[in-house]
């Protein structure tokens, strides 16, 4: 039996929600969350505060692209053709993937007990490898007007 579903509608066309406005609210709730895990498991707001702004920037980074993604998670029709460069332009996607990682990573540092002078370098550094690898790895696909 076949299925339904239209594949060629756009389910936020008529919607006050957009994939865009649906990553700015997961951004700002990771923000508050990362916050309040970093006030009550390491007394460091601080920490926490940083680590939730830079997961919630990559979650609205790529959140929109994954919504825009078709049925089988493929990237491949929301990058452009002639892209030869993988990092000449702004690699949305992998901007994504390296600002969620370097939040973890910065939260860990704080579960180590690292003071932050050396957590936000470290954080840096696997946001700068992670970029560089998925953006190379990954087709640089940009949300749909």
């Amino acid at each position: 039996m076949g299925s339904t579903r239209e594949h060629e509608t756009d389910s936020f066309e008529e919607s006050p929600i957009t994939p865009t406005r649906l990553g700015a609210a997961a951004a700002v709730m990771d923000v508050v969350v990362f916050a309040a895990v970093g006030h009550l498991a390491l007394d460091d707001v601080a920490i926490g505060g940083i680590a939730g702004l830079l997961v919630g920037i990559g979650v609205f980074c790529f959140l929109p692209l994954f919504v825009h993604a078709d049925g089988d998670g493929s990237f491949e029709e929301l990058a452009s053709a002639g892209d030869g460069a993988p990092l000449r332009a702004f690699h949305r996607l992998a901007a994504g993937f390296a600002l969620s990682a370097a939040g973890l990573v910065l939260l860990a540092t704080g579960f180590a007990e690292l003071e932050i002078v050396v957590g936000l370098p470290a954080a840096l550094a696997v946001a700068v490898a992670v970029y560089l690898v998925a953006g190379f790895a990954l087709p640089n696909a940009r949300v749909p007007r």
